[in-house]
């Protein structure tokens, strides 16, 4: 290549075709500066007028468009809950012989759909509307879940619902400003002077058990410590007074008073039970899980129970009772409860049931054992015959319909001992309830375990019992205006244990029993 440009490209013409001296190139370039200067210039104004279109267009499509929006106001400000004080660190009391036990843990709620009952009649007094499951005693192995005591007391023109509020108000007149049921000293609660006093006073020891049997009747009727309802504080006050009753190193509620000691503490266990189930309180639950533990701690190795806060091998079926439904309470709370306490309670009651008759005894000795009669205080046999009560086969009944599988058993025809339930359901409608002061047949004892009892089993058994316990308890109770009214004389063989007070709260949870508990099994 040339070290100097050609002044024009030719193809045909080759660099030693012609030389072009300095001086030639430097004339040419210097005649054609003035075009090339224009030519210059024009570019240039093209090159500003193309850029300054396309920064143009730029502008307009990148220009983003801006929605304006309101500013959200801030949220309001809350304030911060406290948040509940920490739970107390539990004292782990070992079960002195029930190792590697099976725990079985409830779930806290679930919705069943409502079932109906064929077998009730739309003008009996025990009838609504339609049918209110609640929660079973029974907890993930034996029971339905709802909400217990849901209807509340929706029935008050019918007379059993007429006869709940009238018990629950005399309750309510009853408490002590403490917040307890005061078994013997009730009546320094009366609210009419111009009127009779109310008599009918139980034993002092056993203030702790009437006062659980109180607070049962009032939750069983929808009233909760958060409900805001005509009885809330009754039951506030009283769950108050149990909790500072409580003996929290071994979770007894109440003192040692003999006999009664646990009958107080299965009772107390239950309304505590009951009130958190509802309400979920950190502060119940410590109680209730200390009080389930002391239970469990009390059973005989693979038997029952009995008087004795520590196994001490001796077993009744009526304080046994109590306990498997203190501890389903509390096992439809969430509180853990051991299998075996449930297996050992099954066992029990197999013993002491008679395979021929069905029905179940006491306890050994005293010529009680397997088919014996209720036990009575000697001085109470001729006024209340034991033969003319089935209080024991109905404690039975109703304990073995609450601890049933009802993941494997779906009908009672299911049952592996269907047999002998039927017996014991036969038996108990042959013993029906009737208020009979001078015949000696009132036994509310008796009613409240065979009311709870023939509701579950259902069937011509519930239809006939339903018939005869309205009758007994609807038609006695105190109507005269006064300190007595809507209250029960406390007549029967434990009226002089537990008072007014306990004769009333039974009667009031009888009457509660159509909306109080769910089927285990439904509708028959």
């Amino acid at each position: 290549m040339s070290d100097y440009p050609h002044t024009e490209f030719d193809p045909h013409r080759h660099h030693w075709d012609h030389e072009a001296s300095f001086n030639d190139v430097l004339a040419e370039q210097l005649r054609k500066a003035p075009y090339l200067i224009a030519s210059i210039f024009l570019h240039a104004v093209v090159f500003f007028a193309i850029a300054g279109i396309m920064l143009l267009v730029k502008e307009e499509n990148s220009q983003p468009v801006i929605e304006m929006e309101a500013q959200a106001p801030p949220p309001p400000v809350e304030e911060e809950e406290e948040p509940p004080p920490p739970e107390e660190e539990e004292v782990v009391i070992e079960e002195p012989v029930l190792t590697e036990a099976i725990l079985d843990e409830t779930v806290e709620e679930e919705t069943l759909e409502e079932t109906g009952d064929p077998d009730f009649n739309a003008d009996a007094a025990f009838d609504s509307d339609s049918w209110n499951n609640a929660v079973g005693l029974g907890g993930g192995a034996g029971g339905k879940y709802g909400k217990r005591g849901g209807r509340g007391g929706g029935r008050r023109g019918a007379s059993t619902e007429a006869a709940v509020l009238d018990g629950l108000k005399w309750l309510r007149d009853h408490q002590t400003p403490d917040g307890f049921w005061d078994a013997k000293n009730f009546m320094y609660q009366d609210k009419y002077p111009d009127s009779p006093p109310s008599d009918g006073a139980g034993h002092e020891a056993n203030s702790v058990g009437v006062t659980g049997l109180a607070l049962l009747a009032f939750l069983g009727n929808g009233h909760h410590m958060n409900s805001e309802t005509a009885f809330t504080q009754q039951v506030r006050d009283g769950i108050s007074w149990l909790k500072e009753s409580q003996d929290m190193t071994n979770g007894l509620f109440g003192e040692e008073v003999g006999n009664p000691t646990l009958y107080n503490h299965s009772i107390a266990t239950m309304a505590m039970g009951e009130a958190y189930y509802f309400g979920k309180s950190l502060l119940l639950k410590k109680h209730l899980r200390k009080a389930a533990a002391l239970i469990m701690n009390a059973q005989n190795p693979y038997q029952a129970w009995r008087y004795s806060l520590e196994p001490d091998g001796d077993n009744d079926s009526s304080l046994t009772g109590w306990m498997v439904f203190a501890l389903k309470t509390a096992q439809d709370g969430g509180i853990l409860v051991s299998k075996d306490s449930y297996d050992g309670a099954r066992e029990w009651f197999e013993t002491m049931t008679d395979k021929s008759s069905g029905r179940t005894g006491y306890a050994y000795g005293d010529g009680g054992g397997p088919g014996g009669r209720p036990s009575r205080i000697k001085a109470y046999i001729e006024k209340f015959p034991p033969d003319k009560s089935e209080a024991l086969t109905a404690v039975a009944l109703l304990s073995r319909i609450f601890m049933t599988d009802t993941d494997k058993v779906k009908t009672w025809k299911d049952h592996p001992d269907y047999e002998i339930l039927n017996k014991q359901a036969d038996l108990i409608i042959k013993t029906p309830p009737v208020w009979d002061e001078q015949g000696g047949t009132c036994d509310m004892y008796y009613w409240y375990y065979g009311t709870f009892a023939m509701n579950q089993w259902g069937g011509k058994h519930w239809t006939a019992w339903k018939k005869a316990i309205e009758k007994a308890v609807v038609s006695n109770q105190r109507k005269e205006a006064g300190n007595f009214k809507g209250s029960w004389d406390p007549v029967g063989p434990w009226g002089d244990d537990g008072g007014r007070v306990y004769s009333t709260a039974t009667c009031v949870l009888i009457l509660e029993v159509y909306y109080r508990y769910a089927r285990v099994l439904g509708a028959r």
